[in-house]
């Protein structure tokens, strides 16, 4: 019966570090684009305006996480774009890398998640699509496609220009397999924000401290929308 009680233990702290990774946020919808007084009010406040919904059958709600980036659109959506370097600037994430290409803007990634002794790693891997959203941002969305800890996720982040800033909007939602992983809820919401502004560090960090590194995530990401395939050196020497 105990070993019973720790495997489900197990499951259940694996299943919060994983909602921090990549795999959990989903495409965004045009209504959530817009800021309300209150919000930008909450963002000058804390820095960022954060909503829930709950959703049904997940004890984990749908989170909506909003704050202004000091980037414009295109360079916030080019270092992102660096899927290779994710593990680089997000929290607890020990390998990232491009799996499989279905299109020059959509591919397969591998993610490992460093979870503390005594617990293993938690693998997953996620499909991944770049958009133009064409109103002068950028998107990525993305959905599980195999993962050992929840039973699906998918989300998406999108870079916006908004009254001569770039808006960054981050929608999240993971399914846990657990019903009672919701006991978790409060510590995956401060997990979820502390990776929100890890993204923000790290774009902020290469435009002002790496103009060149800059220029190269641009380069890239212009060279996918346009059909190459940029991570093709790297696939062919996996």
């Amino acid at each position: 019966m105990k070993k019973r009680s720790f495997k489900k233990k197990n499951t259940f702290i694996i299943l919060i570090w994983l909602f921090f990774s990549w795999s959990v946020i989903y495409p965004i919808d045009y209504s959530v684009k817009q800021l309300t007084q209150r919000e930008k009010e909450e963002i000058l406040k804390k820095g960022y305006s954060l909503r829930l919904k709950e959703v049904k059958g997940s004890p984990w709600p749908e989170l909506i996480l909003k704050t202004f980036i000091n980037a414009k659109p295109e360079e916030a959506c080019a270092v992102f774009f660096a899927y290779d370097e994710h593990k680089d600037f997000i929290p607890d994430l020990k390998i990232s890398k491009p799996l499989r290409y279905h299109s020059p803007t959509e591919l397969d990634l591998y993610f490992v998640l460093n979870i503390p002794w005594p617990l293993k790693d938690s693998h997953y891997i996620t499909y991944n699509k770049l958009e133009k959203n064409g109103e002068g941002g950028y998107r990525i969305v993305w959905k599980m496609v195999k993962s050992d800890s929840a039973k699906d996720s998918y989300g998406g982040i999108e870079f916006i220009p908004y009254e001569g800033k770039t808006l960054l909007v981050y929608k999240n939602l993971s399914i846990p397999k657990h019903k009672i992983a919701k006991l978790f809820k409060g510590k995956m919401l401060k997990k979820a924000i502390k990776t929100v502004f890890a993204i923000v560090k790290r774009v902020e960090l290469i435009k002002k401290e790496k103009p060149e590194k800059l220029r190269n995530y641009m380069e890239r990401l212009r060279g996918a929308l346009k059909g190459e395939y940029i991570y093709k050196e790297i696939l062919k020497n996996e």
